[in-house]
């Protein structure tokens, strides 16, 4: 259960938002201006993580259906490129990583007629839009105390007290210009190179298109969202006896070792992928039959492929994070423990450390596996 101290944050949280758009209300020159009538290139930001990606591509789907004949191109890291690569609502994906700010006016200066911010909508972010002659701009998405609101706008999004999935989030900035979305659905797609890589390699390991492949991806990115080596350890063993599983662990090149004394701990056999990259683990969970996962980028991407997946919440909140998709499954101890605190590290002491992921226990997630295998 979350305690009043998270509550109070997230009032807090929505407070300020009321405050910067009272701000907006009052004082922004831009909120004036009209919306173009010939609108025909668009330039999207969202510079975040695997899931916030992910969960902007409804939005972007709508946009395509309100500007069929625009161009969209998406500003993302450059690591996220691949999520987008072959989505056909994108012209082209660039990156202002390693790049100042000066090339990366450059890079946009004078070339479009709307930008939308989901992320981050940092003053240096909003300052490069307004510099680059952008004729119409709107955002973003609802972020943390401290984080920018977007800057310079012509549209900022309206704050709301409701809890939303992110998804709702970001539809609710293209709301500012009409545009929505009944049925949102997320879009991702494999790359043939990748495809046909993964399965080389799961053939070389004797695991055929007909076995009960089930990726286990256990390190999350924050040390709050862990699980534990001896629980993944256990479930898995049970999984191939029981199921007749090949269980695969997956994650980046950094959880190489940390899966490797997950197998060690095992008496069944295991493989561990760690180390492939975004394109290949794609087409590694598009060849699954389950995915298992803690709070982090992994169930986002199965659920974009709508696998059979499964959670395990703790310091997130599902209600914002959930992997959305019709067959998401998501194990969250909110009634017996202390949860949906938003820390990237438990601030919890003694006994209560880690008490909301200490929570979920291995028969938690067998019997959910249950109804699905």
């Amino acid at each position: 259960m979350e305690y009043v101290r998270e509550r109070a944050l997230a009032f807090l949280r929505v407070v300020v938002w009321c405050f910067d758009y009272l701000i907006y209300i009052i004082f922004n020159p831009f909120k004036f201006k009209p919306l173009p009538k010939d609108i025909k290139k668009i330039l999207i930001i969202e510079i975040k993580y695997i899931g916030d990606v992910i969960a902007t591509t409804p939005s972007i789907h709508a946009i395509k259906n309100a500007y069929k004949s625009a161009e969209i191109d998406i500003v993302v890291p450059e690591v996220m490129n691949s999520l987008l690569k072959n989505n056909p609502d994108i012209s082209s994906i660039l990156t202002f990583d390693n790049k100042t700010f000066s090339e990366n006016l450059a890079m946009i200066k004078n070339k479009y007629d709307l930008s939308i911010i989901f992320h981050n909508g940092t003053f240096k972010t909003s300052l490069l839009l307004f510099l680059a002659r952008i004729r119409f701009r709107i955002g973003c998405t609802k972020v943390g105390i401290t984080e920018g609101k977007g800057y310079f706008l012509h549209r900022n999004t309206k704050p709301t007290f409701k809890l939303k999935h992110k998804i709702y989030d970001n539809l609710d900035v293209i709301k500012t210009i009409n545009i929505s979305l009944k049925d949102a659905k997320l879009h991702l797609f494999t790359d043939k190179f990748s495809d046909k890589k993964i399965n080389r390699l799961l053939e070389k390991n004797k695991i055929g298109k007909k076995g009960n492949l089930i990726i286990i991806h256990p390190s999350p990115q924050h040390k709050s969202h862990e699980w534990f080596q001896d629980r993944f350890a256990g479930l898995s063993d049970i999984l191939v006896e029981r199921y007749k599983a090949c269980i695969v662990f997956s994650g980046a090149k950094k959880d190489f070792d940390y899966n490797e004394k997950i197998i060690k701990l095992m008496k069944k056999k295991a493989l561990n992928l760690a180390g492939t990259s975004l394109p290949e683990f794609v087409s590694l969970v598009n060849r699954s039959k389950l995915v298992i996962s803690v709070d982090t980028g992994a169930m986002h991407v199965s659920a974009a492929l709508n696998k059979p997946t499964i959670s395990l919440f703790g310091a997130g909140n599902p209600k914002i994070w959930k992997p959305y998709c019709s067959k998401s499954y998501v194990i969250f101890k909110e009634y017996s423990a202390h949860t949906s605190c938003m820390r990237h590290n438990c601030y919890l002491k003694d006994k209560r450390y880690m008490e909301c992921m200490k929570s979920i226990s291995i028969n938690d997630v067998l019997k959910q596996i249950k109804e699905i295998l």
